[in-house]
């Protein structure tokens, strides 16, 4: 499939590019606002000018570089878009995910299976009163923003300024006593026991990171991190942490966006970022008025700090066709969509995107197979497929941050989708983000299917207004 990379700078992407004094710089921007194609362009002006310096100079070390992406497939995705604009003959490159990049710095320690943590984590903690998923979650998020001499910062008094957890719904959702109870009953003997049995897990990992003294070529120069909002407040410490004295750091987020519940700020993991290296894309450039408009309802009400940026369809420059909501059963959902893609221009890059996965495109994969039309996973997949492959297969949560020509979301679901009752369920506003992100991904066309009385929450918040219904 073709990366689509518009390498033309816009004119608000030029004052990013001009920004080459060192250290922290943040790109922050709704989806389709160049924010990830900004990032590139000025890691090759800022990296050319160093390695001018560095000639000059007589000095023979390599420019070192690294981009860090949030997934696999995004990590594929800007892996040909960094090729496509960047001289790499003058760079030493890595590009990974925090995860990869952390594990083999650490020369690839012997990892506690998910599984089995999970197990663990569940006879320790079952008996707190919350749902499986939401006691593991919250314990991600504990191991994943604060260091372990400041663990008391979770369980401080509700003015501390640490206490309000970011990005994880509109109010704190576990009181002190719980909290208390998190972290004596549950983080407490799971951090022994792993001692004990000698395992590691991914918050080691990280940590590791944050406390390990790197050696000069375990320094970088430049660094890109894509998605940040997604990344946890250790893991960007221990990033910190690997930097060179002189460095150059991009950080591209949009709070909207946030998938995971790791939200920090800047001050709370040592990071300061001056107004003048704080920059905001306003521009729509991906996405037509009409894909923007059937996106924001999803969005337009949700908590949202000073990192985050609303769609904005008043700036998209090009219109398009208003976007289509199908009903029906599966079979004809899947029909409809091979439809709809036989129609699509040859050449132009299709995504089916499915809030599961795996063997949920089964159906999905039989249909194409039968119409002859090429197809490829994209789903955790490190490298970028560079075949003919007009159609690529995600889930929502693998989709973020690349960019197709047309999006179908098919069959969404509630029962692959549950959330609580409540307007403000943490759940909920993370499903809303997820389907509006995903929507973003397109730049020409964007659908969505579902089978009637079994359609997520989130169908029926969208606007009639911005879409045709259609009934299969």
């Amino acid at each position: 499939m073709r990366v689509l990379a518009d390498v033309k700078p816009t004119p608000e992407q030029l004052v990013i590019l001009r920004d080459f004094e060192p250290g922290f710089a943040l790109i922050r921007g709704a989806a389709g606002s160049g924010k990830t194609t900004a990032a590139v362009l000025r890691l090759r002006h800022v990296g050319v000018a160093l390695a001018e310096q560095r000639e000059r100079k007589d000095i023979d070390d390599p420019v070192r570089v690294l981009v860090l992406t949030y997934n696999k497939t995004l990590r594929g995705y800007i892996n040909e878009l960094v090729k496509a604009n960047v001289d790499l003959s003058r760079f030493e490159l890595e590009l990974s995910t925090f995860g990869k990049w952390a594990y083999e710095t650490q020369d690839k320690p012997r990892i506690l299976k998910p599984g089995r943590r999970s197990k663990k984590l569940w006879e320790l903690g079952g008996g707190l009163g919350y749902e499986r998923g939401f006691l593991l979650d919250e314990v991600d998020y504990v191991l994943g923003r604060y260091l372990p001499e400041r663990i008391e910062e979770y369980q401080a008094n509700p003015k501390h300024p640490n206490y309000e957890r970011r990005g994880r719904g509109i109010s704190p959702r576990v009181e002190r006593r719980q909290r208390e109870r998190i972290v004596n009953d549950v983080i407490a003997p799971y951090t022994a026991w792993k001692k004990e049995e000698g395992l590691l897990d991914w918050s080691d990992l990280d940590l590791g990171m944050v406390q390990r003294g790197p050696a000069p070529d375990e320094r970088w120069d430049l660094v890109v991190v894509d998605e940040a909002q997604d990344f946890s407040a250790n893991q960007i410490r221990g990033l910190v942490n690997h930097l060179a004295a002189e460095h150059s750091t991009t950080f591209v987020l949009d709070a909207i966006q946030r998938v995971y519940p790791r939200g920090f700020s800047w001050p709370e993991v040592g990071i300061e970022i001056g107004p003048s290296h704080s920059h905001r894309l306003h521009h729509n450039f991906r996405n037509t008025r009409q894909i923007a408009a059937f996106a924001l309802p999803l969005v337009r009400d949700l908590p949202k700090d000073d990192d985050g940026t609303l769609p904005d369809f008043k700036s998209c420059e090009a219109e398009g066709e208003v976007p289509f909501v199908a009903r029906g059963t599966l079979e004809a959902q899947v029909d409809w969509v091979v439809r709809e893609i036989e129609r699509k221009p040859e050449g132009e890059s299709v995504a089916l995107l499915h809030a599961k996965g795996g063997r949920w495109f089964d159906p999905v994969e039989e249909r194409l197979e039968e119409a002859r039309i090429p197809f490829v996973s994209l789903q955790g997949q490190a490298k970028w497929p560079t075949g003919d492959e007009q159609v690529g297969l995600s889930t929502l949560h693998s989709a973020k941050g690349l960019e197709f020509d047309h999006v179908f979301i098919i069959d969404l679901a509630a029962r692959q989708m549950p959330h609580g009752s409540e307007e403000d369920d943490t759940q909920l506003d993370t499903q809303r983000r997820l389907v509006a992100m995903a929507i973003g991904r397109s730049r020409k066309t964007a659908a969505l299917t579902y089978e009637p009385d079994e359609e997520s929450r989130v169908v029926r918040m969208l606007d009639r207004k911005t879409y045709r219904q259609v009934n299969l």
